[in-house]
């Protein structure tokens, strides 16, 4: 960034580290970025790399829980006792080894997995000397002594001026047996951006509703209600046609479109509540149906690794105007 205006890039691109320090996050590792236009956005080193909160012309994107930041230390794989670490966050990275319920019987499917409360390892911070653009990458491990082996090494860049967010992940099994794939990557959109008068994108060529309330309401996938009292939760699976989703909001003039290439991330699911203090919408794709680990080797969509096997997924998050 050869710019004889400036002494200090930060005036014009900044990245700064720190950690929380106090509650139920202090400690955790934090990254800022703001690229020198409109996007401004936090990642947690110590969350799986996990972008937390997104704002984009100083207004919210994501959805965030009571719990807010939770360091990985509270977290706690009985159950769905996983809910009390969960701060939301524009993205939850869910897996290795299981996203959705957990199965008792069955010590490595928790409740949507560990990799969003394991901290990274070999965490680097690239800035070219044009100042031309941020990569953050680490690396998450998911291992047992005599059992897996696996890694999700991650990147995430942004370039200065450019309000896009580009992640690549690559999950290797680094093990000498073969391994089970099962992955979530649960995006979070919230209030402002996610509003009755907001639009559902999603190039959906069929939708399954997945719940009881869903199934009372088959059409409500594609429109948002104004906040209720105990609304409950609706899940619906689409198929799409190509993969791309997001979202738009006439209000806010602002439009979110995410899309994703990966060979294992075949399935699709929305998850949707509009409940008074819980008005979230999660846009998810993930590596099998959601009906669970058993009934995913049923039916045929249950995904493995072989032995050193790799799989990269990569997604491009953009925000603009609509006009």
């Amino acid at each position: 960034m050869n710019n004889k205006y400036i002494g200090n890039r930060m005036q014009l691109f900044d990245v700064r580290e720190y950690k929380f320090s106090n509650g139920k996050a202090e400690g955790t590792r934090a990254i800022d970025i703001w690229n020198g236009a409109n996007l401004h956005f936090t990642v947690l080193p110590d969350r799986c790399l996990d972008l937390f909160t997104v704002r984009f012309k100083n207004k919210n994107m994501a959805f965030h829980t009571p719990n807010g930041v939770v360091n990985p230390s509270y977290y706690n794989e009985l159950g769905n006792v996983w809910l009390r670490s969960f701060g939301g966050g524009f993205l939850a990275t869910c897996g290795l080894k299981n996203y959705g319920g957990a199965d008792g019987t069955n010590p490595e499917l928790t409740f949507h997995g560990r990799m969003s409360n394991t901290p990274c390892e070999h965490l680097n911070i690239e800035i070219p000397e044009d100042g031309s653009s941020v990569t953050i990458s680490g690396v998450m491990r998911e291992a047992i002594l005599f059992g897996s082996n696996m890694t999700l090494t991650r990147s995430i860049t942004c370039k200065y001026g450019e309000d896009k967010i580009f992640i690549k992940d690559i999950i290797k099994n680094e093990g000498f047996t073969d391994t089970h794939l099962s992955m979530l990557y649960h995006f979070n959109l919230g209030y402002p951006l996610m509003s009755e008068n907001s639009k559902i994108v999603i190039p959906s060529t069929k939708c399954h509703p997945f719940n009881a309330l869903a199934k009372e309401n088959p059409d409500a996938w594609k429109y948002f209600e104004a906040p209720q009292d105990n609304f409950g939760e609706m899940l619906f699976e689409h198929e799409l046609s190509e993969k791309c989703f997001g979202i738009d909001n006439e209000d806010i003039n602002t439009r979110l479109k995410i899309n994703y290439l990966s060979p294992a991330l075949t399935n699709f699911l929305e998850w949707k509540a509009c409940q008074s203090g819980t008005y979230v919408c999660g846009l998810e794709p993930m590596t099998a149906t959601n009906s669970g680990f058993k009934a995913n080797v049923e039916n045929g969509t249950q995904k493995y690794l072989k032995a050193h096997e790799k799989v990269v997924n990569t997604f491009e998050i953009s925000f603009s105007d609509l006009v």
